[in-house]
């Protein structure tokens, strides 16, 4: 993580890695999901006679938040840290080929 080659790693070279490992922007993105998604069934709750239209709008809010929570608890939080393992092949000498 050291990018600057200097033998230190300041802050600023660090925060990616913590960023990624912590994962901020899914847990601060479902949490303004679920408080917009509890405004809106308040405001559908609080309507005296919703029409469709309105009724579509909660629809879209709640297949949105289906599919981003479906996202989030799919994704895991790991970083590359170790290295690719490298498939070695043999190679055959000439004189082991038949």
């Amino acid at each position: 993580m050291d990018f600057n080659n200097d033998g230190k790693i300041s802050m600023w070279e660090a925060f990616p890695y913590w960023f990624d490992k912590l994962r901020l922007f899914p847990r601060v993105f479902i949490t303004v999901y679920i408080i917009m998604f509890w405004r809106v069934t308040e405001w559908f709750m609080a309507l005296a006679e919703p029409n469709n239209a309105q009724a579509g709008l909660v629809s879209v809010v709640v297949g949105a938040g289906a599919a981003w929570f479906g996202l989030y608890c799919n994704s895991s939080g790991k970083s590359n840290d170790k290295p690719a393992k490298v498939n070695k092949k043999k190679l055959l000498n000439e004189d082991q080929i038949g």
